[in-house]
């Protein structure tokens, strides 16, 4: 490389030395970012079944997910974790079955019915079908694409979007610089990771490929809405009378797709006029209120709630371009 090239060339991002957090009392530590969808599924269940927590927000955007610390918990470098004690639980799958399995009774409702029963069934049949939809490539691509005419919402409109799009790039790039950093033998996890997200990267560049996005979450609400339609006498949730797991995956998935700005592409103007009413319903749980990051209020109690040493360069950083880096991450 010339020497101007060198000085136009980008600087390589630099890991910050991210301190590991202190907690004083022995509630559970949920380690998230609010942006982030499995995040916020199990944000979600937590809010419902009442389970107090202290929140501990990841900086994904400068790379805290791969300071030392937090690869201890979790050698793939996701979000989120839940810590109870000496148990760590990655992953938000088995996140879940860990609260639904512990916080049982009338003060923290189920939101699994029992497994010998039709409604479990039910509930996994849309959980293997919502599960399956990928949403970091869904919500990458919706920047990319913008024939789609979307109506993205505050804060993702404007240049914000191409923001998100560089900091995709930012973080790649961090991925990159702690697996040189890493001991050969350690590796394997985040190198597996790095290779799904520039798949991803690749899926989402591509018209075509990503039109099969599409088409499978369309696919996806199809099946929703004729699910809904057929109901006798009408339930307001997809199994019965009680929110269960389903409307928690279904719910935040339309969450994330009004967020993205594809209620139009989806199901406004009559087009799927159950989703629509089922998102209205969604939308008006308490749980969905305390879940958004938007507010600035519950942002500032997440932060307040959070050790106030823990790491450096934080600040009001978390309030900036940190939180863009979860909406396409994982």
């Amino acid at each position: 490389m010339s020497e101007q090239e060198k000085e136009i060339a980008p600087a390589s991002p630099v890991l910050q030395d991210f301190k590991a957090p202190v907690f004083t009392d022995n509630k559970l530590v949920l380690y998230f970012h609010p942006y982030n969808f499995y995040s916020q599924k199990v944000l979600l269940v937590l809010y419902e079944k009442n389970i107090d927590f202290t929140p501990y927000v990841v900086d994904l955007c400068n790379g805290e997910q791969y300071s030392s610390w937090f690869l201890n918990l979790n050698p793939k470098g996701d979000v989120p974790v839940l810590q109870d004690g000496a148990f760590v639980i990655p992953n938000s799958h088995h996140i879940i079955n860990y609260v639904e399995s512990k916080f049982r009774g009338e003060e923290h409702p189920k939101l699994k019915p029992s497994q010998d029963s039709k409604e479990f069934d039910d509930v996994m049949v849309y959980e293997q079908a919502l599960g399956r939809l990928p949403i970091g490539a869904l919500s990458l691509g919706s920047f990319v694409h913008d024939d789609l005419k979307l109506v993205p919402k505050a804060p993702f409109i404007g240049p914000v979007r191409q923001s998100c799009l560089k900091n995709n790039d930012k973080v790649l790039d961090l991925l990159r610089r702690s697996l040189e950093e890493l001991e050969p033998h350690n590796k394997s996890a985040l190198e597996h990771k790095l290779d799904i997200q520039l798949r991803r990267k690749d899926l989402v560049s591509s018209r075509d490929d990503f039109q099969r996005v599409l088409d499978a979450v369309r696919h996806v609400l199809l099946y929703v809405e004729q699910e809904l339609s057929r109901k006798s006498p009408r339930t307001d949730w997809l199994i019965g009378d009680q929110l269960t797991l389903a409307d928690v995956s279904l719910g935040l998935l339309l969450h994330r797709l009004y967020q993205l700005g594809f209620e139009n592409y989806y199901w406004s103007y009559g087009k799927l006029p159950q989703v629509e009413n089922y998102f209205l319903r969604f939308k008006q749980r308490q749980s969905y209120h305390k879940l958004q990051p938007s507010n600035f209020e519950i942002l500032k109690e997440m932060w307040s709630k959070t050790p106030g040493n823990y790491k450096i360069g934080a600040g009001a950083g978390f309030l900036g371009m940190a939180m863009f880096a979860a909406f396409a991450h994982k």
